[in-house]
C-alpha cells in the first residue's frame, strides 16, 4: 500500500504522516482531508475519530475496493485501443 498524504489540516496531516509513515509514496493514493480533491477523503471514506489501527484497516478495505492507478489506465487504454480499430476498420471498410 503507497499512500500520499495532502490535508488542509497540519494537525490532521502530520497525524497521519506518523501512522502511515511506512507507507508514504509521492506516487500514492491520495488521503486529504478536502472533499473537493480526488482521493481518500478523511471524513468520508475514513471515519473520525480514528487509531492507527483502525486506520489501517479502514485502508486497506478502501484500497482493495479501488483499482490502483495501473489497473485504472490500463482499461481506458484497452478501451481506447479497442475504439480506435473499431474506428479505423469502419473507415476503411467504407472506401
Amino acid at each position: 500500500m503507497k499512500v500520499k498524504i495532502d490535508c488542509d489540516s497540519p494537525l490532521l496531516q502530520r497525524a497521519l504522516e506518523h501512522f502511515l509513515k511506512d507507507y508514504l509514496d509521492e506516487n500514492g493514493i491520495v488521503i486529504t482531508d478536502n472533499p473537493e480533491k480526488e482521493g481518500i477523503i478523511i471524513g468520508k471514506d475514513i471515519v473520525k475519530p480514528f487509531t492507527k489501527t483502525t486506520l489501517l484497516l479502514q485502508l486497506e478495505k478502501l484500497i482493495k475496493t479501488k483499482p490502483s492507478f495501473e489497473e485504472e489506465f490500463d482499461k481506458i487504454f484497452e478501451e481506447f485501443k479497442t475504439k480506435l480499430k473499431k474506428l479505423i476498420k469502419e473507415y476503411y471498410g467504407k472506401r
